[in-house]
């Protein structure tokens, strides 16, 4: 479905070695993690990683961009089987993922497709593509749920809703970062989507702490890392967790819970 230049530019390989794969070119080099604020060229398509400053700047910007999806190598051998940039694993069947050539690793996006008006909250976590305009390539699950897997291509509305700290930005073998809800449904407006995201977001890091207010919270936030409702669904708590859901619409919805 890929033109093969929207592969991407660099696949970290670990703290010892790094290396980068130039596909149908066959060339190794070695390289370091993407770094903000630094330039990255590949077959001629050259991008500036925003420093992290400049990232947080444009939080709550609302910014289009042309957006692909990619899939891993035992689908696209251009595309990771192992590390991200980030040094985090890549999950191609999660939604909640995604790479950029403009900002840098750890940046927390909004994203909404306003053809199918899907949303889901995603995480630069690796680099690339490099054709073209596009500015994303989000994870094959995430494109799913968005609504332009068959098409391959998708103007998006996105809006930063965090930047990254040095340690977020920066490579790390292995690493894990914090849960994100990935596709959080269909809305109207972006703004919707937002009310949503932050609420979901809320809920996860109340659910992921030792004050976690109650296991259906944990359990949502567990089904939701791996795949979403479809998830919540296979857990079988379903009645457990409408309280939490109802919290959670009515506070996207921005109207008083009844007591």
């Amino acid at each position: 479905m890929f033109d093969f230049v929207s592969r991407h530019a660099i696949v970290t390989a670990g703290c010892l070695v790094a290396a980068m794969t130039l596909g149908m070119f066959g060339m190794v080099q070695s390289v370091q993690a993407k770094t903000p604020g630094s330039t990255y060229c590949f077959v001629g398509k050259c991008h500036k990683v925003k420093s992290l400053s400049e990232t947080a700047a444009l939080v709550g910007e609302t910014i289009p961009l042309v957006a692909s999806h990619y899939n891993d190598c035992s689908k696209d051998r251009y595309n990771p089987c192992g590390l991200t940039s980030s040094g985090e694993e890549f999950h191609p069947d999660r939604s909640d993922n995604a790479a950029s050539p403009i900002y840098p690793d750890g940046t927390v996006l909004l994203v909404r497709n306003p053809a199918t008006k899907a949303a889901a909250v995603l995480r630069i976590n690796n680099a690339g593509p490099y054709w073209g305009d596009r500015k994303l390539d989000v994870s094959y699950a995430a494109a799913d749920k968005l609504g332009f897997k068959k098409r391959g291509v998708a103007k998006l509305e996105t809006k930063i809703l965090s930047a990254p700290n040095k340690r977020e930005a920066g490579y790390i073998r292995k690493r894990n970062y914090r849960p994100l809800p990935g596709f959080i449904g269909t809305f109207e407006s972006l703004a919707g989507a937002e009310r949503t995201a932050v609420a979901l977001m809320i809920l996860d890091a109340t659910a992921a702490s030792a004050l976690a207010p109650s296991s259906s919270a944990a359990a949502l936030v567990a089904a939701r890392t791996e795949g979403g409702d479809e998830q919540v669904r296979k857990t079988g708590d379903r009645k457990k967790l409408e309280p939490i859901l109802k919290t959670m619409n009515l506070i996207a919805e921005m109207k008083p819970v009844e007591t």
